[in-house]
């Protein structure tokens, strides 16, 4: 059997490929879903700087505790005093953490009575995005137990 010039046509045709407008149509489609990748990747670090910086405040704000836990009781950092919002001389501490920025922790120091004291410990990241989300807060009692290591 001949093919006839109508059914070579219809081969060609079949044969000859995309449409400019089909392009057109997969490149828009291409650019949609990369635009969304990128701001995945965006979303993802932002959010992994601030994890970095609430993981070293949660670890900064540990130290300054248990570094206050263990003064003396006669020490002059476990006098009452101090700030959480407005650093003070003595109540304030700056960490510059290597890969993560720096981290800022205050502590207050309140006398409940005679034998107790009261310690809230606050660290949060400097960073632009992560600074209240970043907030680490620690708070102990610390009390007196023996008489002859200086306390009342």
């Amino acid at each position: 059997m001949s093919k006839t010039p109508q059914s070579l046509q219809g081969s060609r045709r079949a044969e000859a490929g995309f449409t400019l407008v089909e392009v057109l149509i997969a490149i828009v489609v291409l650019v949609f879903g990369l635009i969304a990748v990128t701001n995945l990747f965006l979303v993802a670090g932002s959010s992994n700087t601030v994890a970095n910086q609430a993981t070293a405040a949660a670890d900064s704000a540990a130290q300054a505790l248990e570094n206050l836990k263990a003064q003396p009781w006669t020490s002059a950092q476990l006098a009452a005093g101090g700030n959480l919002t407005t650093p003070a001389a003595g109540y304030s501490r700056l960490d510059m953490i290597p890969g993560v920025g720096r981290i800022q922790t205050n502590w207050v120091i309140t006398q409940v009575d005679v034998r107790t004291k009261f310690i809230r410990v606050r660290s949060e990241g400097l960073g632009v995005l992560a600074r209240t989300r970043s907030r680490a807060e620690f708070t102990t009692y610390r009390t007196c137990t023996t008489p002859n290591t200086g306390c009342p």
